[in-house]
């Protein structure tokens, strides 16, 4: 072999674990996270999952609720606490179905009863998007709610829980909150299509705070009809908001508006994703446009931005989870990979990569910490949840403190009226 053929190859050889150590880059404590499982494939049976988009754990940890976005469902799972457990995750409930277009609801306008193409609805155009206006899809008309089948969705994306008992969905098609009971009952739906605060143009992010207050995430949608530009002839666009519900269901607060330019200001976004608030009431955004995670104080104030790392930038991220211990997953879903974040939110491991073998993923759009710390992700492009093995959390659950009792009152006893005396 010749000196120079040897120097290539020598070459080749430390720029290939190079490359290895950046795709791992663990910390010396061992907190590496390693495929232990994959649950479902692509397709439309009970057991398939078509392009899932979202899913959250209960808050006690015990049911995972996973929207199966073009199969136009939602699906319940029991989870199995047991750490040594080989199949987790146990098929519950399955709400919802294939989107029927079976005339249940009298088309009101001719957008419904033609249903022809609309691309002014801020969902980009999709091989298995359904084309055209389904129900309360397109502005042209808002119905009330109480016209709207309550047991389909319209591509729902985001879910969330309000208690242990209650699943808040995104029914992202229909601009709408439903909640859904674990019986299937739907106990209430939450707006409407609109611009206006309580109403909702295809909501992707949902949360809830441990005071049961609701928020919901909106993206930027595409240019405004009739009034398109702004004073300095710049195009308006419609989103990128997020809109906080107090228990009673009206709307008390909002960051960021819906007419406003969107942008890198700390309070102008780019589609936001999710939603996410911990026990202190720090609200945490997927900027996905803008390649980015904000933090932001209970009282709106900006308290932290999560962008990149040297020799790594995140592209398009869609979803993250904070564990107990301070810990942060982010499914940067543009690079295919899961960033796993240590509490001073330095990165110390990069899992997979483009591809369709374990331990791959093709644009993962969420990652939740299961019981345990087991790391759940959402691999959408594959159709199947990759469950990982690493770090123990063994208090991840429940999310929430437990209500502290109500200490009875002691009542003070009051003096006895003495008996009047008698003449």
């Amino acid at each position: 072999m010749k000196p120079y053929t040897s120097k290539i190859l020598i070459t080749i050889i430390l720029f290939l674990l190079s490359i290895f150590n950046s795709a791992v880059k663990a910390d010396d404590t061992g907190h590496v996270y390693t495929f232990f499982v994959s649950i479902c494939q692509t397709g439309k049976g009970d057991y398939n999952l078509f392009e899932p988009e979202g899913m959250c754990f209960s808050p006690d940890g015990r049911r995972l609720a996973i929207t199966d976005t073009h199969n136009n469902r939602l699906k319940l799972y029991s989870v199995d606490p047991n750490p040594m457990a080989s199949i987790p995750l146990r098929l519950e409930m399955i709400y919802g179905d294939l989107w029927p277009w079976d005339n249940r609801v009298l088309p009101g306008d001719c957008n419904d009863k033609y249903r022809e193409d609309d691309y002014l609805s801020g969902r980009y155009p999709h091989p298995n998007y359904l084309y055209g206006r389904a129900y309360q899809h397109g502005q042209s008309r808002i119905r009330p709610a109480e016209k709207i089948p309550m047991d389909h969705f319209n591509l729902p994306v985001g879910v969330g829980w309000l208690g242990n008992s209650t699943m808040l969905v995104c029914d992202t098609g229909n601009h709408r909150i439903k909640a859904v009971e674990l019986n299937g009952e739907v106990k209430f739906i939450l707006g409407q299509e609109g611009w206006k605060d309580g109403y909702f143009h295809h909501p992707l992010g949902i949360d809830t705070d441990c005071a049961g207050r609701i928020y919901v995430a909106e993206p930027r949608g595409n240019y405004l009809r009739d009034f398109p530009l702004d004073w300095g002839q710049r195009m308006r666009v419609q989103g990128n908001r997020i809109q906080i519900f107090d228990t009673d269901l009206k709307p008390s607060k909002r960051l960021g508006h819906m007419h406003h330019m969107s942008g890198r200001d700390y309070k102008q976004f780019k589609n936001l994703t999710r939603v996410w608030v911990d026990q202190n009431g720090d609200i945490y955004v997927a900027d996905n446009g803008n390649h980015r995670i904000l933090v932001f104080e209970n009282n709106m104030n900006k308290k932290e931005e999560i962008i990149k790392w040297e020799g790594y930038t995140m592209r398009y991220p869609n979803s993250f989870d904070v564990a107990k211990n301070g810990w942060m997953a982010i499914a940067d879903t543009g690079n295919h990979k899961i960033l796993m974040l240590d509490e001073n939110r330095e990165l110390r491991q990069i899992i997979g990569g483009f591809g369709t073998e374990h331990g791959k993923f093709i644009k993962p759009h969420d990652v939740r910490f299961g019981p345990n710390g087991d790391l759940y992700v959402l691999d959408t492009g594959n159709g199947r949840i990759q469950i990982f093995k690493g770090m123990q959390i063994p208090d991840q659950f429940p999310r929430c403190p437990e209500p502290e009792p109500i200490k009875p009152v002691k009542k003070k006893k009051l003096p006895k009226n003495k008996p009047k005396d008698s003449y």
